[in-house]
């Protein structure tokens, strides 16, 4: 594709701060990647002095494959930074452990390590009340994206709701110190505390990174653009793509406002929009662009194709969710029929999951291919996750919540009571559990037969940790089939889970390592520690050949971002649904982005269906036609009641 005006003028400006306003289907990723070449052949940069910010580390990977086959040879032992904000937040954190005051063999806590904190410092006076432990989880989070330190918020603090929570964020913190830990949000609350208090060290990084781009800049949130502001505020030079249309993910923090944050701090800030479309039909985007003109606008923009004007788009006005599922496979299979298409052109979009169920029932019935988004991780498995909290406690002993969960995986025969005290002793103690095993007066607590199991795990993580010196890369093997793994697999998981797609699954996994290993030169344990903490934050595409392979696509309209279809199917478009119920008094603008993400997901066909009636958790619902129908350009839709 040969660059047009807009994109070679986003490629060529160079110096100073950038902002890129790229519409759906414009080549947005394409000027990312032609920008990096042309700084680096301009011999501007070198290519490790280059940082590009994805939000997926699929995208990430995606990006440097194609890099990597576009530059000159001599830069392929080059370094190659990119990455997602949280993985640079990630290497920030590993080169300022010793500012820190932490060890290398660190824990990285995920949500449920998180709740196990919360219940240890709040049990007492909260019970078991799981809600409230979740409330405190959510205000530490949103404490930590606003900036604010425990001390802080103890400061401010007025109500006594907020006095509590406040001193339990100051708690869990000293925890995840005393550990040795950090958890998600911590991946770039604490690089930007650090750049705070360190002016050296926040000069070391902004010379460090000496040009710096992020893809899907709409999606930033406040903590997100601080970290851009830090890191470029000596030097601006960035390049920041996006699209303020596409901004739907406002519950997880993000916000428009971010892009216009930039206008504020950068006088100088250079606007770039792109607005050709090389995805959809003139129809297809004249609706895109009416729907979005009811959104309030700072910088207007207006995608225009060179393609023809294409079919209209049909609106199918139908009875009940079971007519609407039927007349989509019916539209789906004349039209393969006719053109002599494949399945996997077809997309089925919705606002939520549970709206996936009747196709998938209909599908089955009929023996139709089909292939459901649902982005679960694949670190979620349990036959994954077992070994990565063996992992885990490898890295750190001190690893407290790794401890439980793998002191019987398989069984020790460690009962509750022996847990119960092994508990209690630590925090008498101060010590981690792993430590009570070997306290003398600790071992006059238990009965001999449990304190030999409780040495027999302990020399034996021993004996692994001398292992994982030598061959980090036969580690897990060894794990696996010391802890006799596969046997106790098929006792736990057989009923709930092909037992094929189990070992199919850790043999995934266990070449995901290896291949982790292999892009270090030395290939060292301290390389294996820096590839397991990376495993909190990070996903396999193992659903590749599902998604690539010839079926229809189910997904929601938030998973269909930047993916394209030769013919889309939008369902449930009703009010309540599409717009979704919770957000039309406050958040009706979002709504409607994300009906714009979903249209211009669109190459040549487009359908939208609506129901009189829908079955819905036990109830009829009888819900009104969405308004964002009545948004479209009259002349480019046809409305069809069928029954």
């Amino acid at each position: 594709m040969s660059l047009n005006y807009s994109q070679k003028k986003a490629i060529n400006t160079i110096n100073g701060p950038c902002l890129v306003l790229a519409g759906a289907g414009s080549g947005k990723t394409t000027v990312i990647i032609s920008k990096i070449i042309q700084l680096i052949s301009l011999k501007k940069y070198q290519l490790h002095e280059i940082f590009a910010i994805t939000f997926t580390n699929k995208a990430a990977r995606e990006m440097q494959h194609r890099i990597r086959k576009k530059i000159c040879i001599k830069y392929y032992n080059s370094s190659l930074n990119i990455s997602t904000f949280h993985a640079l937040g990630m290497k920030i954190i590993r080169n300022e452990l010793n500012v820190l005051k932490y060890r290398n063999n660190y824990s990285l806590f995920n949500y449920t390590d998180q709740l196990n904190i919360i219940k240890k410092i709040a049990y007492e006076k909260i019970q078991k009340n799981k809600n409230l432990f979740k409330k405190i989880l959510i205000y530490i989070s949103y404490q930590k994206n606003k900036l604010v330190s425990p001390e802080q918020a103890m400061k401010v603090s007025i109500s006594n709701i907020d006095k509590e929570f406040s001193y339990y964020y100051y708690l869990y913190n000293q925890y995840l110190k005393k550990y040795h830990a950090f958890d998600f949000d911590d991946l770039i609350y604490v690089p930007i505390m650090l750049f705070k208090n360190h002016k050296s060290i926040l000069l070391k990084w902004q010379n460090y990174i000496k040009y710096l781009l992020v893809d899907e800049y709409q999606d930033t949130s406040y903590i997100q653009y601080q970290f851009i502001n830090l890191l470029t505020q000596n030097h601006q030079n960035f390049t920041l793509v996006g699209d303020d249309d596409q901004s739907i993910y406002s519950w997880r923090g993000a916000g428009v406002k971010n892009i216009f944050l930039l206008k504020h701090d950068y006088p100088k800030l250079k606007i770039i929009k792109m607005e050709h479309n090389y995805r959809s039909s003139k129809r297809i985007l004249n609706a895109a662009n009416h729907l979005i003109s009811h959104n309030p606008h700072i910088i207007k923009k207006k995608l225009f194709s060179n393609f023809d004007d294409g079919k209209k788009i049909s609106i199918l006005y139908l009875e009940n969710e079971y007519m609407e599922a039927e007349e989509v496979l019916k539209n789906i299979l004349l039209h393969k029929s006719i053109y002599q298409n494949f399945y996997k052109d077809y997309a089925i979009l919705y606002r939520n999951n549970y709206q996936s169920k009747i196709f998938e029932k209909i599908f089955l019935l009929k023996k139709i291919p089909y292939f459901i988004h649902n982005h679960s991780s694949f670190f979620s498995h349990p036959e994954i996750k077992y070994l990565i909290i063996y992992l885990r406690f490898i890295i750190n002993q001190n690893d407290d919540s790794a401890f439980l969960k793998i002191i019987n995986v398989p069984s020790r025969k460690i009962g509750k009571i022996t847990i119960n005290k092994i508990e209690k002793w630590a925090k008498k103690k101060n010590i981690s559990y792993f430590n009570v095993i070997l306290d003398k007066d600790f071992q006059k607590e238990i009965n001999q037969s449990t304190n030999l199991r409780l040495l027999n795990f302990f020399n034996w993580i021993q004996e692994i940790l001398e292992f994982a010196q030598k061959k980090p890369s036969e580690l897990l093997n060894k794990i696996i089939y010391d802890i006799k793994y596969t046997k106790w697999l098929l006792k736990n998981f057989i009923k709930n889970k092909n037992i094929d797609c189990i070992k199919k699954n850790i043999v995934i996994f266990l070449n995901w390592i290896k291949n982790a290993l292999n892009d270090y030169t030395k290939k060292s344990f301290e390389n294996l520690l820096d590839i397991i903490i990376q495993l909190s934050y990070y996903d396999i595409d193992y659903n590749n050949n599902d998604i690539s392979s010839d079926k229809i696509q189910l997904m929601t309209i938030h998973a269909s971002k930047g993916l394209e279809f030769s013919s889309v199917f939008i369902i449930g478009m009703e009010e309540g649904i599409l717009p979704y119920e919770k957000n039309l008094k406050n958040n009706i603008d979002e709504e409607r982005r994300l009906m714009y993400v979903g249209i211009t997901r669109a190459k040549k066909e487009l359908t939208l269906s609506f129901c009189e009636k829908r079955y819905y958790f036990g109830k009829t619902l009888f819900n009104k036609p969405s308004r964002f129908l009545f948004e479209l350009p009259s002349r480019d839709i046809f409305w069809k009641k069928l029954f």
